[in-house]
Parts: C-alpha cells; sequence; structure tokens
C-alpha cells in the first residue's frame, strides 16, 4: 500500500493523532505522578535530556540574533518546557505498561484522545495563523 505523505488530510491526520497521543501520555503521566508521588523517571537520565536540550535551544536561540543572556535564558525555558513534557510522557508510557490503563475505561481513553486531537487541531491552524502573519 502506497501512503502520499503530500496529501494534506493524511498530514493534518498524522499530526494532530500525534500531537493527541502524546497529550495523552502527558496525562496519563501527571496522573501516575501524582498518585506515586514519585518520578519513574531516572534523575540522570533526565539532567541529560535537559542539558542537550538547553545547549540546542542556546545556539538556536543565540543563531536567531538574541543577545548572550537572552539566548541562555531561552535555552532554559526551552529545556525546562521539553524536560517535564518528556518526563510527564515517560512517566504515562511506564503508567500505561504496568496495566494503569486498565484501572480506566477504555472509552475514557478514546474519548481523551478524541478531546486531544480536535485541542491539536485547533493549536496547529492557529500557530500556522500567528506565523503567517509574523513573517
Amino acid at each position: 500500500m502506497d501512503l502520499n505523505t503530500e496529501n494534506p488530510f493524511v498530514q493534518a491526520l498524522a499530526v494532530s493523532t500525534t500531537m493527541a497521543v502524546f497529550m495523552v501520555g502527558i496525562a496519563f503521566g501527571l496522573m501516575s505522578m501524582s498518585q506515586s508521588g514519585s518520578i519513574p523517571v531516572p534523575i540522570a537520565l533526565m539532567l541529560l535530556f535537559f542539558a542537550v536540550i538547553f545547549i540546542a535551544g542556546s545556539v538556536f536561540f543565540e543563531s536567531r540574533g538574541a543577545d548572550y543572556m537572552g539566548s541562555l535564558v531561552g535555552g532554559a525555558i526551552a529545556a525546562l518546557t521539553a524536560t517535564f513534557s518528556a518526563t510527564a510522557f515517560l512517566s504515562g508510557v511506564i503508567y500505561a505498561l504496568e496495566l494503569g490503563i486498565s484501572e480506566i475505561d477504555w472509552e475514557q481513553v478514546i474519548s481523551a484522545l478524541a478531546v486531544c486531537m480536535i485541542a491539536s487541531m485547533f493549536l496547529i491552524r492557529f500557530l500556522q495563523h500567528r506565523f503567517t502573519k509574523a513573517f
């Protein structure tokens, strides 16, 4: 079967579904962390992820014209946000794999996925609209 990735319907469906799965994973991770009171992701892995994103973010913002301090602050904010999101998502995956997903009804999981797909589509279109006006 040949998949046409230039089809705008396929692109929109693929991007919104991917974002929705990520959002549901973060939600499961937040549920898991609030129930257990701990983070199942090792601190060393979180620190390594933060460092890589911090460096990449700092270089990105510096290449976009930010001054030295602005690039460091931008890199730190990007790294903190990405590290939190990745940690929550990995915690959600661990939660789902450890049969935590069986505690939730499958209809609720499908409903959460559908709501997140709709929200991600709104977010994508909003950002596209904002960026077309900015550039």
